[in-house]
């Protein structure tokens, strides 16, 4: 394809663009040109080691995490410098930019769009959530079982009662807090921190306060639909080999069917000529700058993040209030190698979560206490570690600037107090810790996922896919129409654009319950 040829301009290779161009260029035979700032495709859904540019270095590594996460190595023991040569990190291990599970596991809308393009992405299940209570950590039947008699047919009262919530009627609820939302259903204490807990570790926040009801509601009645169970196996997962083959497999798509991807040329403004959108302006990092014109135009930048490339201007008074007030999911997470695995049982390849990890209930973080959850990775997918190592992934919320409480995510003491204390923690409740433990990291990741899963983003608040007063512009992307959490709400969102740029109803590739 030639520059004056495309008949679509994607702007940023993250996921929901790379979904739009590999349906519009298999689907429609659209000449498809996706333009990246970056040196490589995938935005957020990064990975590397030793699938992935094995011979990476240091500073290439830290210079794509600042540019594709928006992440910054915090802390490492030993020095990061001697986890990459000594330990051999990106020839020996893999390891993704964020926390990337996703909801029903092998089910998800985006490998189910993958499948609808003739690819297949290969999902490593993760199979149990185990919550610590008592001093270990149990499957929450276990934990159920214990309760008395009423609180487990509260449970089961409660569960009924919001799988009989449509997902029309769901929305009801977008703005409404989860805590709020299980207080006005039930007032036993157990099954709302049971719920509670649940719906935090879905959403990635520290909070049930913080948490949209109405997006719990969707993602857990989705599972439900699809047949998924987390304790079973199925409700979540990783994808084999790293996140990065995802935005691979929708690339070649592209590819294949005539459209071109070019990495490191940064568009500086979208093209606007009596209310339309009419090409790009773009400067290669090994070439002058260029205008490129084509009749649909596919923004896959979140809006707060544009700049000049489309001003304030552009956007009516109610979106550039939207915009202003849009936050984004942000935490700690951490990396750990070890020699061998620290959880042996039947959910040695689930998801393992704490409601307050001890030492943390003076630190004055919203929620009371941090929530703390983490997984043996390469028990799910083994090629993530060398054959009978661990890769361990943890995960704590850190809030952005929010209309909750004080902002945490450049809070350093904060951080170095949190890092700190999940140390302790294994020390204390694993006796081999330091036997087995062989390297590890924290990165604080300000931009996980660009909208918080939070009352007052979703819904109606997120921004439309189909521009409100440009024409031949259009949205894409993890703040813009969609439902679901992360990288499957991401697959959902993408149909929608495409249905808007097209005439026709892409949801239908989507499994009924997914659309």
């Amino acid at each position: 394809m030639t520059t004056s040829e495309p008949d679509v301009i994607i702007v940023g290779a993250g996921l929901g663009g790379l979904i739009c161009g590999a349906l519009l260029a298999k689907m429609e035979g659209r000449r498809v040109l996706v333009l990246e700032r970056n040196p490589d495709i995938g935005g957020k859904i990064m990975s590397y080691g030793s699938l992935h540019r094995p011979d990476m270095t240091e500073e290439a590594y830290r210079t794509s995490l600042a540019a594709c996460g928006h992440s910054k190595i915090v802390y490492s023991d030993p020095d990061f410098s001697s986890i990459v040569d000594k330990h051999g990190l990106f020839r020996n291990w893999i390891v993704d930019t964020g926390w990337h599970q996703m909801s029903v596991g092998p089910r998800n809308r985006f490998a189910q769009l993958a499948t609808a393009l003739g690819k297949k992405i290969n999902i490593s299940p993760t199979v149990g959530f185990l919550y610590f209570e008592d001093g270990r950590f149990k499957q929450l039947s276990e934990i159920v079982v214990g309760w008395p008699k009423e609180s487990q047919e509260e449970r089961r009262r409660v569960a009924q009662h919001t799988s009989r919530i449509s997902r029309e009627q769901s929305h009801e609820y977008d703005h409404v807090d989860y805590q709020s939302f299980l207080e006005s259903i039930t007032s036993d204490r157990r099954v709302i921190d049971y719920y509670g807990l649940m719906g935090c570790y879905s959403a990635g926040l520290n909070d049930p306060a913080t948490v949209s009801a109405g997006e719990i509601i969707r993602v857990n009645n989705m599972n439900n639909m699809a047949g998924t169970h987390f304790q079973r196996g199925g409700g979540g997962g990783v994808v084999t080999g790293g996140f990065k083959n995802v935005a691979t497999t929708f690339a070649e798509v592209i590819v294949e069917n005539g459209g071109e991807i070019r990495t490191s040329s940064p568009v500086r403004e979208i093209l606007i000529e009596a209310n339309t959108a009419v090409g790009v302006r773009f400067k290669p990092d090994n070439g002058p700058e260029q205008e490129l014109r084509a009749p649909i135009i596919i923004n896959n930048v979140p809006a707060r993040h544009l700049g000049r490339v489309l001003p304030d201007k552009y956007w009516p008074l109610d979106f550039r209030q939207r915009i202003k007030t849009q936050f984004p999911l942000a935490g700690l997470l951490g990396f750990i190698g070890l020699s061998e695995p620290i959880e042996t049982g039947d959910g040695r390849a689930g998801d393992f979560s704490i409601r307050r990890l001890p030492g943390t209930e003076n630190l004055g973080v919203i929620g009371g206490a941090s929530i703390f959850s983490f997984e043996q990775t390469s028990e799910a997918d083994p090629t993530r570690a060398p054959a009978g190592k661990c890769l361990l992934n943890t995960w704590i919320s850190l809030y952005p600037e929010n209309p909750f409480g004080a902002a945490e995510i450049n809070n350093d003491a904060l951080i170095a107090a949190l890092i700190e204390r999940i140390y302790a923690f294994f020390r204390a409740q694993y006796p081999q810790w330091d036997d087995v433990y062989e390297w590890g990291y924290f990165t604080r990741a300000k931009d996980m996922y660009g909208l918080s899963i939070s009352p007052g983003q979703l819904g109606d608040r997120r921004l439309p896919v189909k521009h409100p007063t440009l024409h031949n512009l259009f949205h894409a992307g993890d703040t813009t129409a969609q439902w679901g959490i992360a990288t499957d709400g991401v697959g959902h969102g993408a149909t929608l654009t495409v249905s808007a740029v097209t005439g026709k109803d892409y949801t239908q590739l989507l499994a009924p319950w997914g659309r």
